[in-house]
């Protein structure tokens, strides 16, 4: 997790440990993204239909845990960019812990059922799920007992030391944040791209067809948002950090994740149906995602949000650093 950056003189400095939490979401988003794009392509192969049924179930409890990792580890974007209207505010560093601390415990779940998964053909049942609860918990072990037992006293609490959040700043936190959301992006996109090419794709009924386009759609609408701010920033501004930039980035980004958000939920709508057979369960899971999505990216951070005000060390006025 985060551990806030510290001034000479010992006062935390939230601009930094913002940027920090920030570095530490690109680093740890993109392996739930690709194997979310794997989960995904993985259901449309010849092996998948094969599986016993209790394999196949195992499967998409696996694709539900990563998508909840993903938007766990997206959602620091969105409160950022809504919320504190891309200042470092103690908020935004709070929410950015919270998330990543939270979504390694589901990524390591779906990491151990996909061991027990792709395992049992090979090993039977009961030693892939010894196997299976390794992998898991030696994750857990990794990524939670490790940090607990090893972790530091808190510190007395002190003065946070005012630190303006100047444009360049901002512009800079802009690009880092599509580099956290685009990769998945891509990859998911590329493994819907390749579903068509499968021979399990034009077997499927006309719904989870259409689901699916609309998926690819919106995720392709998505990476085409996110991809704008930087030739954005390139062409029409010349490279120059400019206020104008961040208002159409951040605009680009809200953007980007509401189409992925509903284009995640087209994927689970494909899912549920593929597996279960059930329209009524995949009409429910898509919109249970898509409402989940819609909570914790945008109504948390938009209930969480503050108007911008002259006179706070953490939250400055935007055309105080125009």
């Amino acid at each position: 997790m985060a551990k806030a950056a510290e001034d000479p003189a010992g006062s935390p400095n939230a601009k930094e440990a913002v940027r920090e939490a920030l570095s530490e979401l690109r680093t740890t988003v993109l392996g739930p993204q690709i194997l979310l794009g794997f989960q995904y392509e993985a259901l449309f192969q010849q092996g998948f239909a094969k599986l016993a049924a209790w394999r196949q179930e195992l499967a998409l409890c696996a694709f539900v845990l990563l998508v909840a990792t993903v938007a766990m580890v997206i959602a620091p974007t969105s409160f950022h960019q809504l919320a504190a209207r891309g200042e470092a505010t103690a908020a935004q560093l709070s929410f950015s812990k919270r998330m990543l601390g939270s979504s390694f415990c589901p990524f390591a779940l779906a990491i151990g059922i996909n061991v027990v998964v792709v395992g049992a053909g090979e090993l039977g049942a009961v030693a892939a799920v010894a196997c299976g609860l390794g992998a898991a918990g030696l994750a857990l072990l990794l990524w939670y007992g490790i940090e607990l037992m090893a972790r530091r006293p808190a510190a007395p609490p002190a003065a946070a030391k005012p630190a303006k959040t100047t444009l360049k700043d901002r512009i800079t936190e802009l690009m880092t944040e599509t580099r956290i959301v685009l990769p998945g992006v891509q990859a998911l996109l590329g493994f819907q791209f390749a579903a068509y090419l499968t021979e399990a794709f034009p077997k499927l009924d006309p719904a989870p067809r259409v689901a699916h386009g609309l998926g690819l759609a919106l995720l392709l609408v998505s990476m085409i948002l996110l991809m704008t701010v930087a030739p954005f920033h390139r062409l029409a501004e010349r490279g120059e950090d400019s206020e104008r930039t961040r208002r159409v980035g951040g605009a680009c980004i809200v953007g980007a994740l509401a189409t992925l958000g509903l284009g995640i939920a087209a994927d689970c709508y494909v899912a549920v149906s593929m597996i279960t057979g059930s329209a009524a369960a995949a009409f429910a899971a898509g919109a249970l995602a898509a409402a989940a999505g819609a909570a914790l990216w945008f109504v948390v951070p938009l209930l969480a949000r503050r108007p911008p005000a002259a006179g706070r060390p953490d939250l400055p006025h935007p055309q105080a650093t125009a």
